[in-house]
């Protein structure tokens, strides 16, 4: 099946932030970053469903799936995610080391 894949504003200020805070290190590594993220969404354009049920989803009645994807040095980002019909709907972008979202920000 394919999908359309749309962001919520907040899963642009995750990418926003989490793109700010590698360039402030590395400019290339946050352009790679991106790419990998850019190459992530296109993945759930087809293979969403195949996704597994983030933690957060046993928080409520809405499944929350996810995606990880890691970068070329092997740190993990996790996509998290619902599917409405044809519709993935990003929520949260989450990176090494954060905690798992919080059920008042699903």
């Amino acid at each position: 099946m394919s999908y359309q894949v749309e962001l919520t504003a907040r899963a642009e200020r995750d990418v926003a932030h989490i793109a700010t805070w590698i360039a402030s290190r590395s400019t290339r590594g946050a352009e790679s970053w991106l790419n990998r993220f850019e190459e992530a969404t296109q993945q759930l354009k087809s293979e969403a469903a195949n996704c597994s049920l983030a933690p957060e989803s046993g928080y409520g009645d809405t499944e929350i799936h996810q995606l990880i994807f890691k970068t070329r040095r092997g740190k993990p980002y996790r996509i998290l995610f619902t599917i409405r019909d044809k519709l993935v709907l990003v929520r949260h972008v989450r990176g090494p080391g954060q905690d798992l979202v919080p059920f008042h920000e699903l």
